[in-house]
């Protein structure tokens, strides 16, 4: 049985969007596409990825699909452009577009506590200090609702288990009765921060999580392969998802999860396509009115040149853009405004086999960016 270093199943381009017919255009195209294929190829090999897809748009080359690995280890299914991924904390960027959207309608005002909105929930009086703005930009000084001891102690044991929003935040305020720090003070990346504002994006708009999602963005942007999954539905087209959970350099199947655990800081699945026309949109401002686009991007600064707004990141070096990461599925997706280009990268792992210490999706989405420097 071949393994998977040295396999390139396929490299898929598809020119979706206008793309340059002259002769020295398709001689760029045949060279970026042995680069991309080469970097796929060398990065899934050596990290021991099971697959992984890629989408980039350029103002040059138009849409450009790439594949690499397997959808399926079981079946030897090749990963294909079509294949459905979950995203993880790319979700993220959905939930903070949609509270600034909410907020631009005049149903949310940042600078205020997310007691006004919600209430003191299980009477945990810190809410009261906590403003809307504050769980954007991570600066709450909340605890970690996912934390290690939940993940190995109620989630990994029962994938299939339901957990409410009010479970996943009992056991922050459980963890933390007071405050980490003084909210605005410090950063601190904690899911818990957008599964307050996924509550609060269903109190403002009378709408449920995913049909929010659905009718402001999902529709318009037609992301027709981009599904709000809060449950155990398998969607078809979804590629396995693998964990090596116990540490013993072999692939588990994690498929089947209840995304609940994570519901609006992470319960997305969709394919490259869906997610670089989501971030290419996202960070080009266009999801909001330009009175309200700094609210996206302006937050709190985490080294010199780098910014986390609302779910998403301002990086100088490398663009705008985040990363996911759930039980069996990682991702990155980036745009660059020096250069217009996008590039959404999706692989069927969280935990690379061979090379635990790189990082698979945002090695590729750094070399691919290069390659339009």
């Amino acid at each position: 049985m071949k393994t998977l270093r040295g396999i390139c199943l396929l490299i898929s381009i598809s020119l979706l969007l206008s793309c340059s017919g002259s002769h020295d255009g398709d001689e760029a195209l045949v060279y970026l596409t042995a680069r991309v294929q080469h970097l796929l190829e060398a990065v899934g090999s050596e990290t021991g990825i099971p697959g992984v897809s890629v989408y980039v748009i350029s103002p040059g080359y138009g849409g450009l699909a790439f594949v690499w690995g397997h959808s399926d280890l079981e079946e030897r299914s090749p990963v294909t452009p079509g294949d459905l991924f979950r995203v993880g904390s790319l979700t993220k960027s959905f939930t903070g577009a949609a509270v600034v959207r909410l907020t631009e309608e005049g149903l949310i005002d940042l600078s205020r506590p997310i007691s006004d909105y919600l209430g003191r929930i299980d009477d945990y009086a810190p809410l009261d200090d906590i403003s809307v703005g504050h769980l954007l930009n991570m600066s709450s000084g909340l605890a970690e609702c996912l934390s290690a001891s939940f993940l190995i102690g109620s989630v990994l044991p029962d994938p299939l288990g339901t957990h409410a929003p009010g479970e996943l935040l009992a056991e922050a305020f459980g963890a933390a009765p007071e405050l980490l720090f003084v909210p605005g003070r410090l950063w601190s990346y904690t899911n818990t921060n957008y599964i307050l504002l996924g509550l609060l994006i269903e109190e403002v708009s009378e709408l449920s999580y995913p049909d929010y999602l659905q009718e402001a963005f999902i529709g318009p942007l037609s992301l027709n392969d981009t599904l709000v999954i809060t449950d155990s539905d398998l969607p078809e087209g979804l590629v396995r998802g693998y964990y090596d959970s116990d540490g013993e350099g072999g692939w588990e199947d994690w498929t089947q999860m209840h995304m609940s655990y994570v519901w609006s800081a992470g319960c997305i699945a969709s394919t490259a396509r869906d997610i670089a026309v989501w971030m290419r949109a996202l960070a080009r401002g266009s999801l909001v009115s330009q009175a309200f686009r700094p609210y996206l991007f302006e937050g709190i600064s985490l080294a010199e040149g780098v910014v986390y707004g609302a779910g998403i990141l301002v990086d100088h070096g490398m663009g705008i853009g985040h990363n996911g990461t759930v039980i069996g599925y990682h991702a990155d997706a980036w745009h660059d405004p020096q250069t217009g280009t996008t590039v959404a990268v999706l692989c069927n792992t969280n935990t690379p086999l061979l090379s635990d210490e790189r990082d698979p999706t945002r090695e590729i989405a750094e070399g691919i960016l290069a390659l339009f420097d």
